[in-house]
């Protein structure tokens, strides 16, 4: 029975004395503007502000894509040049977006002189949708799909009805 006790104290021991393997993530952010989105790849491209070369992040369903007030925005409102904070894990070709804020649009007012007039620009701003275009959106898409599959059976229709005209011609 002593052996058995003075057996587990030394086994409490040894495994009190290993150490566990932690593993951290570096979550790093970057500000940029809005290139483009490549729907079929989830990728987003920003070019940096600090860089010259547009960086591509991949989006996933956990990216968390806000605007400044913590309001959600779908990435398919945001347009080109608008501001972005992304924060990213990742390096090299492999940056994960894990949340974007969408900064407002800064009014740019430029003067030229043209025979005496001025010459202002515009701002665009960007919101987010309300349910109804949400809703409007959401059964365009499904319309287009249904417009898809419609298409893609009149045209297997029509090559089933020219591969058995090409049959009945050989016979």
């Amino acid at each position: 029975m002593i052996t058995l006790g003075a057996a587990l104290l030394a086994i409490g021991c040894f495994w009190s004395s290993q150490t566990f393997a932690q593993t951290s993530t570096t979550v790093t952010t970057t500000n940029g503007a809005f290139t483009e989105y490549v729907p079929g790849s989830e990728t987003m491209v920003v070019r940096s502000e600090t860089g010259t070369t547009p960086l591509r992040y991949s989006v996933t369903k956990q990216t968390t894509i806000v605007d400044q007030t913590g309001t959600p925005v779908a990435i398919y409102r945001i347009s080109p040049g608008s501001q972005l904070s992304i924060q990213y894990t990742g390096s090299g070709d492999r940056l994960v977006a894990s949340r974007v804020v969408v900064r407002p649009a800064t009014t740019a007012v430029t003067s030229v002189p043209v025979t005496g007039q001025e010459t202002n620009t515009t701002t665009t701003t960007t919101r987010p949708m309300t349910h109804d275009e949400k809703h409007a959106l959401k059964e365009e898409r499904e319309h287009q799909k249904k417009a898809a599959k419609k298409e893609i059976e009149h045209q297997k229709d029509a090559l089933d009805k020219a591969k058995d005209k090409l049959d009945d011609d050989d016979d």
